[in-house]
């Protein structure tokens, strides 16, 4: 991947961010405002070693120490979860879930589980299971944090826990871009620039959907890149309404001078993958990212 820069179509880490998106789509859909999916998972980690200390539960869901402290407050203020000390070690808290949470989890998993089928629905059984073990070793899961997720699944009620293994992949990618890529550009706005490197002088609704950017986050980030000097945007001649996007001459070297980097991660995402299973894992990625246009293919 060191060669030509990858299409925004082609790019694991672009395909894993929109996944995460239809992803976090669906659970507004099905589970709603009432727990999001890290409060989720943190629960169903709970469900299955109730009583374990707050750190070991989250490294089952995947959280940093900050978020995971932050998260726990909230859901022991909102009665879900009962906290106490370790008799034998004060600075450890070990975790419950409080009958309102195990009801809680209960209620929301029948939604849970269609986010889960909803995610997978386009893909045969096989291909789910292609999808299934190249995400876990994408997302460098442990192997304890992943047998936890899947002893939980009578409590998921679902196929697999891909939404889980997709955000997990998605906070790897997030550290890669920052030790690989972030000096000058975030992931999107390197995802608006690539798609003007692909497309140039389109207009700026067409970028944000190449980039999978809503139309708000698409101004804002424009109106950045303009002002660095990066995109240069102009109104339509023949549609006062649309404004027309280009690289500069500055972002298209900025542009280059990133590629290395941007590659760097994708190949590091990608690592754990031989090559086969490199190319099936963009491919299978493909088919649930274009959930987002409401476009479900199969994949071959």
């Amino acid at each position: 991947m060191t060669g030509a820069p990858l299409r925004l179509s082609q790019s694991p880490g672009q395909l894993i961010r929109i996944a995460q998106q239809v992803h976090t789509r669906l659970w507004s859909e099905h589970v709603g405002h009432e727990l999001t999916a890290p409060q989720y998972a943190a629960l169903v980690a709970l469900a299955v070693e109730p009583g374990a200390d707050q750190r070991t539960v989250g490294e089952r869901a995947s959280l940093d120490k900050a978020t995971m402290a932050e998260m726990v407050g909230r859901l022991v203020r909102r009665g879900l979860v009962l906290r106490r000390r370790d008799p034998a070690d004060g600075r450890r808290k070990l975790l419950t879930l409080s009958p309102l949470g195990t009801q809680v989890v209960g209620d929301v998993s029948p939604g849970v589980a269609r986010v889960q089928q909803q995610l997978l629905e386009p893909l045969t059984e096989p291909q789910r299971c292609e999808l299934m073990t190249s995400l876990s070793r994408m997302a460098r899961m442990e192997d304890m944090a992943l047998e936890t997720m899947v002893e939980a699944r009578p409590i998921l009620d679902a196929p697999r826990v891909v939404g889980y293994l997709i955000r997990v992949a998605q906070q790897v990618h997030t550290r890669l871009w920052t030790e690989h890529a972030s000096g000058e550009l975030t992931a999107p706005q390197h995802a608006v620039l690539a798609a003007l490197a692909e497309e140039p002088g389109i207009d700026q609704r067409t970028v944000g959907e190449r980039a999978s950017l809503d139309k708000a986050t698409m101004a804002e980030l424009v109106s950045r890149l303009v002002r660095r000097g990066l995109v240069l945007r102009r109104r339509d001649p023949a549609d006062g309404r649309r404004n027309l996007l280009a690289l500069s001459p500055a972002g298209t070297q900025l542009l280059d001078q990133v590629r290395a980097g941007v590659a760097e991660v994708q190949n590091q995402l990608l690592a754990p993958l031989d090559p086969t299973e490199r190319e099936r894992v963009v491919e299978l990625l493909s088919v649930v990212a274009r959930l987002s246009e409401g476009q479900p293919a199969a994949a071959e």
